[in-house]
């Protein structure tokens, strides 16, 4: 769709492209009316549907220009926003949005889905950086990452006829910043910058869109995972992503072949966390053999049509300790650095119920699928559950403080009354959301968790649960190990006392 304009500035762009929506995806769309026509919908429900769509993130962040008095504090996570806003202004963003597979031509459409496919690998490292780093708001670098080349978005979907003369241009091999002043006259990086900056959208989208916001670790993160996600939607085997690999190994501390391992295990993850949506995967390329030249070296494949320049990327070895937290622990010998709370080691004079729990949770966490565990015991007077041992959780984690009365009928009720096991999932999930009650669904992860009873001679002593803090989905055959090692753990605390 193209936009008539004769003024062809950066203002003038700027202009043209301010009252224009991103198109949301279809089954973004699906997703977000029947979570709107669901009482138990949470606000981070609708967050994790619409995080992964740039259209409807947008729209969700540019509702507060048109709110009479907006908020004085910036507002940065998708979550809180929905929660200002309320449900009736994201059922109305639902209804106003274009229709990505409806709106554009087949090549402006392939192009935005490759633009959506790059914002959301994007959003995924940016956030996962953030968290392992203790960088802190992971979910604002996730939507600086998502929405960094938002004009190249708005371009494919207003203006496919202008991209189509810079992606022939790139071709042709013409530099990108040189092909981008030729067709526009202007970087489009800079008009990412001043659509950021109109729409009020979260700061450091436009400070990840700025050349000094490379010495802040966390404008940092979100141009080098944009900048990893461009590159690698080519050839994960160029030179260009050997070199941005080795930089987010090292900005992440991690020695090149550990980085690259962990960098890797995050592809994965997005392919998860795409799963459904219309998006090209580089997944399936990074398992493809590198393409060999004449002289046996690996060569990369064509560049596909891209647009935004990207701010130089200092070396995040050299940067200032001041600007990027060092890390007080040695250097992880594994990718894995999310930070939590260890269980305390069982001594000689522990208790066979803390030895056996230590023991048991560690095997749930390498043969079913879950992080984070935790065992609430009833309370001496048996009116409550309480948690007695966890391990898994980040400081200051709801579930770190778990305490629940019994009395009343909830899931918690039911579940103590016989020895039992359940799997929350989407398939039951607005069966059982209704049995948990505010507080539960608060601490609890509402996506998806396993639970069970625990009973020691036909007598409740608590409940055992298990989650992952990622969108990772828990599965048949972490259920199956979980209710099995649960079923141990009260045959061994049967015997012992």
């Amino acid at each position: 769709m193209e936009a008539v304009s004769t003024d062809n500035t950066l203002n003038g762009w700027v202009e043209r492209l301010g009252s224009r929506a991103l198109p949301a995806m279809a089954l973004t769309r699906q997703r977000v009316m029947q979570l709107l026509d669901s009482p138990n919908t949470t606000h981070a429900d609708l967050q994790r549907i619409l995080s992964r769509d740039p259209g409807f993130t947008l729209a969700i962040f540019r509702l507060f220009n048109a709110l009479p008095q907006p908020p004085r504090e910036p507002v940065s996570n998708l979550a809180h926003a929905i929660a200002l806003l309320g449900i009736e202004p994201t059922s109305q963003a639902d209804r106003a949005l274009p229709d990505l597979h409806k709106q554009l031509s087949a090549g402006a459409r392939a192009a935005l889905y490759d633009c959506y496919s790059r914002a959301g690998h994007a959003a995924w490292y940016a956030y996962s950086w953030g968290h392992d780093l203790r960088l802190g708001n992971p979910e604002e670098m996730a939507i600086a990452a998502l929405l960094h080349d938002l004009a190249e978005m708005l371009l494919w979907t207003y203006a496919d006829r202008q991209m189509g003369q810079l992606t022939a241009l790139i071709k042709d091999g013409m530099p990108q910043t040189d092909a981008e002043e030729q067709v526009f006259g202007f970087s489009l990086r800079h008009l990412s910058l001043q659509l950021a900056e109109q729409w009020n959208l979260p700061p450091l989208t436009a400070q990840a869109l700025q050349p000094v916001g490379a010495f802040q670790a966390r404008s940092l993160a979100v141009m080098l995972a944009s900048a990893l996600a461009r590159e690698t939607s080519r050839d994960w085997h160029s030179e260009q992503s050997g070199e941005l690999i080795e930089l987010a190994a090292a900005f992440n501390r991690l020695e090149p072949d550990p980085g690259r391992a962990y960098i890797h295990s995050l592809v994965a993850g997005v392919a998860r966390n795409l799963s459904g949506l219309p998006l090209p995967l580089t997944v399936y390329a990074l398992l493809s053999a590198p393409t060999a030249g004449p002289s046996g070296q690996a060569v990369a494949s064509a560049p596909t049509a891209s647009a935004p320049t990207q701010a130089p990327l200092p070396d995040p070895g050299a940067m200032d300790a001041d600007t990027v937290p060092i890390a007080a622990a040695p250097k992880p010998a594994a990718p894995v650095k999310r930070p939590e709370k260890p269980p305390a080691p069982p001594t000689a004079g522990a208790s066979p119920l803390q030895a056996s729990l230590s023991r048991i949770f560690r095997e749930l966490r390498r043969t079913a699928g879950v992080e984070r565990a935790m065992f609430a015991m009833l309370t001496p007077d048996r009116q409550a559950l309480k948690v007695k041992f966890i391990v898994g959780v980040e400081p200051d984690s709801p579930l770190e403080k778990f305490q629940h009365p019994v009395g009343e009928r909830h899931l918690l009720t039911l579940l103590l009354k016989k020895n039992q096991s359940i799997w929350l999932q989407e398939s039951n999930r607005e069966k059982l959301l209704p049995l948990m009650g505010e507080a539960l669904r608060t601490t609890l992860d509402t996506r998806g968790f396993f639970m069970s009873s625990l009973f020691i001679k036909n007598r409740p002593i608590g409940i055992l649960y298990a989650d992952r803090v990622d969108d990772i989905l828990l599965d048949i055959q972490g259920f199956n190990h979980f209710k099995s090692l649960t079923q141990r753990l009260c045959n061994e605390l049967s015997r012992k006392t």
